[in-house]
């Protein structure tokens, strides 16, 4: 048994991607579910529609740059469905938001603003979720990190930063409250199908990922919302202060996609001095 019915769970980012898929897994497998989100919209959309099917859902606008709006997130579900059980930290900002780049051009209003969406978030989110959980008996946070937690992007620089300190702020919150039977994990996702990878990406770099995926597919939503609800769910009550990445195998790899990106600009390899001439360097 999984143990999710009738827990009471909070998904920020929970109107799309990979929120939305661990949203509406949760709500199959008998969770009550939060959207927290800036999406009313659409994440009322959703509550709709899980209602039809019989789920519990409920949407609660979350802009997670403010305090005050994740603090009242973890205060309308305690408020509404009397606990809390489960916090999903999924949600972040967009590039077209956040712009990141090498550390060279770098400027502390973008490194701010990046970690702010990234890190700041998922550490107020599991400050203000931990007592009511705590109050409960215990709970699940599962954190969504990043690949570029674990390898430098080089034009991702706050990004890839804001991401490893998730991976260490979970060991962190596994360390200090697995006493109160709290347990915090990461799922790292790799290349995601979803709307934002995909318009973030662009078509040739999803496919240079495809091609060196050891598995015959890139990973979809559901592939880490899974990985997610495992978290999240009793079959894994032993397991806490891990990062467990969804990737298809793609980091199990050497980095052989560089020289076919390098090759499709048009480049050279000079074997004398082991360089590339880029024309698009110049």
């Amino acid at each position: 048994m999984n143990g999710l019915e009738g827990k009471v769970a909070i998904v920020t980012g929970g109107s799309s991607g990979i929120g939305e898929a661990t949203v509406r897994r949760l709500c199959e497998l008998g969770a009550r579910t939060v959207i927290a989100d800036v999406d009313a919209e659409r994440g009322e959309a959703i509550v709709g529609d899980l209602a039809a099917s019989g789920a519990t859902a409920a949407f609660w606008r979350t802009d997670i740059l403010a305090e005050d709006q994740i603090r009242g997130v973890v205060e309308f579900a305690v408020g509404q469905y009397g606990r809390l059980d489960i916090l999903v930290n999924s949600a972040g900002i967009p590039r077209s938001i956040a712009p990141d780049c090498e550390v060279v051009d770098m400027t502390t209003e973008m490194w701010n603003l990046t970690l702010a969406g990234h890190l700041t978030s998922t550490m107020l989110a599991c400050k203000y979720s931990l007592p009511p959980m705590i109050r409960g008996g215990g709970g699940s946070i599962v954190n969504v990190s990043s690949a570029s937690s674990f390898d430098a992007t080089v034009d991702l620089t706050a990004y890839s930063a804001a991401k490893a300190g998730v991976n260490q702020l979970t060991r962190e919150v596994a360390a200090t409250y697995g006493r109160d039977n709290v347990r915090c994990n990461a799922v790292v996702p790799g290349a995601i199908l979803t709307p934002r990878g995909r318009k973030t990406m662009g078509r040739e770099m999803f496919e240079l990922f495809a091609s060196e995926t050891p598995l015959p597919r890139l990973a979809e939503a559901i592939d880490v919302a899974n990985a997610i609800v495992f978290f999240a769910s009793a079959e894994s009550m032993m397991i806490t202060g891990q990062t467990l990445v969804v990737d298809g195998g793609m980091m199990t790899k050497l980095p052989y996609w560089l020289p076919k990106m390098k090759a499709s600009r048009g480049a050279r390899f000079d074997e004398t001095t082991a360089k590339y001439t880029d024309p698009s360097d110049g």
